[in-house]
């Protein structure tokens, strides 16, 4: 080669490096941040599947530490389909979640059908994007945000507490949106992620209004706290040694149904009953003495043993009175510009009867950073919008199978053939869905939909399931009438197991 021609020759470009961090291998960098306002179970998960799709990230959050307060949840497969890209966090979520089968019985403990595996560890049942991994379904909600918050400890995500913000707003023309906390702090991102629960003051921007809350005359009582505390008493001590598995039993009459879960380590309950007064909030902080939930349940001699003697055993004040609210579904999520959008509970509440609002959550943790991902730092406004459209239907369709189980588990039939029915019927469309597959191949057709007015249909609901719009007087209205919604409802397309 002379020395003209390799003077002219084209520069070698070196190759794209690896970014490897405690075996999460990182997709590019694409030169933007994400800020995220709480570090809640959905904030935090937001938070790390950012991180892997390249995005630059740092969450806020209002207390001054992790909170330790919290009862437990059901984790089905479709909120972890991405967990197997963390190997820490893999093993952690092994050792501390539960697997456990369902029981139902009559309030004193009666079985009125054989202990069931949940809907989606059956046989032959569908094969969910989680396997091989057995999903341990019972997951203690501090356990599982501390599992989140060290993930993002390992890899570097900036966690900044004692910020509590109290005002959103976006500068379009800039691409840029603001985070305000009440000392005056502004914390400025290419898109801000308001994960921050019930109480976000981001519905101001997303909906112009705060989001109408109603109570629904009913308040839960829940609670965690270790086993040690059970010790000696008889008859914990009689299930402890014919366990086995975790126990988790659902016992429901009308107006009242409750829960509880005994495992090796931990004990946790939820009691559902009547309000009996207006000062019930939704909060974490509203703590009530262990004989005030005794007291709650009717006829309290003839209820479990074991779930009265779990109630007298909590740590005095440490079970939370929480009043349980109704609200219609949001039908936006994001900013007009979409550089502010909503996940989890600031988006969508759940009443426990869903036993879906954490999963819900960590579904829009794996969504939105997919559609982040491929919108790109000048497509973030349209990536939150795209993602609000892939998952707003499916979400209102959970809220409102919640809300149809409530009225199931309090009608006058105490007596029900359980083994005919069993509660709380899911059905492979909601537990055997991937949201960041689902992300990936229908993003464009979305886009085209917002942009064009093309054609788009979600697939992630029922099989044939015409879904529409409700509100919460809609389903009022069908109860006064006696509609049984649970079976119109679920008579609505496929919600089968296989």
């Amino acid at each position: 080669m002379t020395s003209e021609s390799a003077s002219t020759s084209i520069p070698e470009v070196p190759p794209r490096q690896n970014v490897i961090i405690d075996g999460v291998l990182r997709f590019p960098f694409t030169g933007w941040r994400a800020l995220i306002v709480g570090a809640g179970v959905g904030g935090m998960m937001t938070a790390l599947e950012c991180w892997r799709k390249g995005i630059d990230v740092e969450i806020v959050e209002k207390t001054d530490k992790l909170s330790t307060l919290g009862d437990f949840f059901l984790v089905a497969p479709s909120a972890i389909t991405t967990l197997r890209h963390y190997p820490s966090m893999l093993k952690d979520y092994d050792d501390n979640s539960h697997d456990s089968r369902l029981s139902f019985t009559d309030i004193d403990d009666t079985q009125r059908m054989p202990p069931l595996e949940f809907e989606w560890n059956r046989e032959g049942v569908a094969q969910t994007d989680s396997y091989p991994l057995r999903v341990k379904s019972v997951c203690g909600r501090h356990a599982f945000a501390e599992m989140l918050f060290n993930q993002c400890k390992r890899l570097g995500i900036p966690i900044t507490f004692g910020v509590s913000v109290n005002g959103y707003e976006e500068d379009i023309s800039q691409g840029v949106a603001t985070a305000i906390a009440v000392d005056g702090r502004r914390f400025t991102a290419d898109v801000v992620i308001a994960a921050d629960g019930i109480g976000t003051k981001s519905h101001a921007i997303t909906l112009g209004h705060p989001v109408k809350a109603l109570k629904s005359g009913f308040v839960v009582y829940r609670g965690m706290y270790s086993t040690e505390r059970l010790e000696g008493v008889p008859v914990a001590d009689e299930v402890f040694r014919g366990m086995g598995r975790p126990v988790l039993r659902l016992m429901t009459t009308h107006t009242v149904h409750a829960i509880y879960c005994l495992t090796e380590k931990q004990v946790a309950i939820g009691i559902t009953t009547e309000e009996d007064d207006s000062t019930a909030t939704e909060s974490w902080s509203s703590t009530v003495s262990n004989d005030e939930v005794l007291s709650a349940l009717p006829e309290q001699n003839s209820w479990s043993p074991l779930l009265r003697e779990i109630i007298r055993h909590a740590p005095e004040k440490s079970i939370v009175k929480w009043s349980l609210r109704h609200r219609d579904p949001q039908p936006r999520w994001t900013s007009p510009g979409g550089y502010i959008v909503q996940v989890g509970d600031s988006a969508h509440s759940f009443l426990p009867t869903s036993a879906n609002g954490a999963c819900q959550a960590l579904e829009d943790a794996v969504s939105l950073p997919e559609c982040l991902r491929l919108g790109g730092k000048e497509g973030v406004g349209i990536a939150t919008k795209i993602h609000e459209l892939l998952r707003y239907q499916r979400v209102s369709l959970i809220q409102r199978t919640g809300f149809v189980n409530m009225q199931d588990f309090h009608r006058k039939v105490d007596k029900k053939p359980a083994e005919n029915a069993p509660p709380l019927p899911m059905g492979k469309w909601l537990w055997a869905h991937n949201p960041e597959k689902y992300a990936t191949k229908n993003f464009a057709e979305a886009r085209a939909h917002l942009e064009t007015g093309s054609p788009f249909d979600n697939t992630n609901l029922p099989p044939g399931h015409k879904w529409e719009e409700w509100t919460m007087e809609d389903e009022f209205s069908k109860q006064r009438a006696g509609i049984i919604t649970m079976q119109q409802l679920k008579q609505n397309g496929d919600w089968s197991l296989v």
